[in-house]
């Protein structure tokens, strides 16, 4: 039978069935890829589960020929098979019920996620993104204990994925609101500043953010993007300048046109890097004068503007900070509508949605 008929056909009738698997399924990389075309369409068994993602760690150095690739992202479909008690949180992400995955499951998922990072050597160069992509997906909102926790908060700045799973972390840290107090003012979580102070309110409920730290994060912002501008103009400027002088000494690129039967040579590519910029929490007013491969803040009405509206700024970054926060809803309602007024009504409708706040809800009717 044609192989590929034969994988439809099972998965057809598994899928159909959606059979609960026997606990012993897994239990060695051939099992694996016997069950590897159809695990997504068993029901989920938290043993097998818990036998996979042993499987991957234990197999992490081998030097057998696997796929750690493979063994990831069927640990991830597997993990979103669950149909019931899921629900979603404030970032529109799957929850998994608590009960469903003992402490040392958590421990052992988190740690491939720390190999993509520091066992990395182990899987293929092409597919490090993908993994550590993976392995980030699986986390969210899974508790660890404070050892894990440490890691993270120590790693931050390794890469974004690391930092959105301390800021986003889904229950209250003592160690991260220790590290948030420690890092308030860091250059790099300036664009972060909401997430950030959440886990202070998280200890300090009537902590209010001073206006001094808003500005300081404005003009840090400026400052960086002004000097990513900068960078980006020069390379232009040096690359035009190579082209010209240097033209007949770069090497060239030969390719074969299949229309003139001949090879021909084009010229070498003077790429420059990619033009990043800050995120912000507030309307940006563009630059249209000039062409960017990017959208440019147009810095003199950007200044204008938020200065002008730095209350309202004020107001609107504590609302998202408290929505961000593992606080209760009832101590959320209360602290919330001292930032309410018509300027601030879309971000608490928002933040009331996303954290179900109905009371919340209700008093802003009342107020309309």
């Amino acid at each position: 039978m044609n192989k590929q008929r034969k994988i439809a056909l099972n998965r057809a009738i598994i899928e159909l069935e959606n059979p609960y698997p026997k606990d012993d399924i897994i239990l060695s990389y051939s099992d694996f890829l016997k069950v590897r075309d159809y695990l997504n369409y068993y029901q989920f068994n938290p043993i097998v589960f818990d036998n996979l993602v042993r499987l991957a760690n234990d197999q992490w150095k081998t030097e057998k020929r696997i796929s750690r690739l493979s063994l990831l992202q069927k640990i991830k479909q597997y993990l979103h098979t669950v149909p019931k008690g899921t629900s979603r949180d404030y970032y529109n992400r799957i929850n998994i019920p608590k009960l469903q995955l003992s402490v040392e499951t958590h421990k052992l998922l988190f740690n491939l996620f720390r190999k993509t990072f520091e066992e990395r050597k182990y899987i293929n160069h092409t597919q490090i993104d993908e993994a550590r992509k993976i392995c980030n997906n699986i986390l969210i909102n899974l508790g660890l204990t404070s050892t894990e926790e440490d890691w993270l908060c120590s790693n931050f700045s390794t890469s974004e994925l690391i930092l959105n799973r301390v800021l986003r972390y889904p229950i209250e840290s003592v160690v991260i609101s220790n590290w948030a107090k420690n890092n308030f003012q860091n250059n790099i979580l300036r664009s972060r500043r909401a997430e950030l102070l959440s886990w202070i309110i998280d200890q300090e409920p009537m902590f209010e953010i001073d206006l001094t730290i808003l500005i300081d994060d404005f003009e840090y912002l400026n400052k960086i993007d002004l000097q990513a501008i900068q960078n980006y103009d020069d390379e232009i400027v040096a690359n035009r300048i190579m082209a010209q002088e240097l033209a007949e000494y770069l090497p060239k690129k030969t390719n074969y046109d299949f229309y003139s039967n001949r090879p021909h040579q084009e010229e070498f590519d003077l790429s420059v890097s990619e033009l990043k910029l800050s995120k912000r929490p507030y309307v940006v007013p563009m630059d249209v004068s000039k062409e960017y491969p990017v959208d440019i803040p147009h810095f003199e009405n950007l200044k204008q503007n938020f200065y002008s509206n730095l209350q309202k700024h004020h107001k609107i970054t504590m609302i998202w900070a408290i929505g961000y926060s593992r606080l209760d809803n009832q101590i959320k309602y209360s602290l919330l509508k001292k930032y309410y007024t018509n300027e601030t009504y879309f971000s608490m409708y928002k933040v009331c949605t996303k954290t179900k706040n109905i009371e919340l809800l209700k008093w802003i009717l009342e107020q309309q």
